[in-house]
């Protein structure tokens, strides 16, 4: 017992230490040495905990996104607002938008993640939520079907985000956010007037809540 709780500890010593600097120097920038010293653990127990740093990676993304979508199903609770999953991932998806711009911790990150191939390398939670949405939309694909349509729309989206933050794609804010909404919906085969009313029903709610990410990925 004694053993595993010092096991759990440090493996607990590492994640926070890796989260923190993660978020102030990147991911690309930040090494397992650099995890190592900050967590004042030996450097072999990254691997041995998380696989690899990109695994290590993967889990702070992944409680990233699960916190986001927590804390925006608390806010509309609290509003009494009620969604259907597909509309509250509208939701999520502008307020990922809006704390990309405003957040360049969160932006730098993510692109870090991207850039290094680390979410296509490492498991996420993407297919398993692209999975449980198109279920829900009475889309019913097979795995193939579901990894291409979580793949493709990421690719697009890490293309799209670079391009617009470089300036070459000349828009407001809003107006990127309804398109990649749009082309994400459309790869998913959804009608056109369910699109239309999904892009104008989560864009009146994301007015009615505030959902902000603040030091270390924290989703307040």
């Amino acid at each position: 017992m004694g053993k595993y709780k010092v096991g759990k500890e440090t493996k607990e010593k590492i994640y926070e230490a890796a989260k923190s600097l993660f978020y102030e120097k990147g991911y690309t920038s930040t090494t397992c040495l650099k995890i190592a010293k900050e967590s004042g653990a030996n450097v072999g127990l990254i691997n041995y905990y998380f696989g690899s740093k990109g695994g290590l990676g993967i889990q702070v993304y992944d409680e990233l996104m699960d916190c986001l979508k927590t804390v925006v199903k608390e806010k509309l609770d609290e509003a009494n607002i009620e969604t259907t999953l597909l509309l509250r991932t509208a939701v999520e998806m502008r307020i990922h938008n809006d704390n990309m711009r405003v957040n360049k911790n969160f932006s730098r990150f993510y692109y870090d993640l991207l850039s290094e191939n680390i979410i296509y390398k490492e498991q996420t939670v993407m297919n398993d939520f692209w999975r449980n949405l198109a279920k829900s939309c009475g889309l019913h694909y097979n795995e193939f079907e579901i990894s291409f349509i979580t793949y493709a729309n990421m690719g697009a989206f890490q293309g799209s985000n670079l391009a617009y933050d470089a300036g070459l794609i000349d828009c407001s804010s809003i107006d990127f956010i309804n398109a990649s909404i749009h082309l994400l919906l459309s790869n998913m085969g959804l009608d056109q007037h369910i699109i239309s009313e999904v892009i104008e029903e989560s864009f009146e709610i994301e007015k009615k809540i505030q959902v902000r990410m603040e030091k270390n990925f924290v989703v307040l």
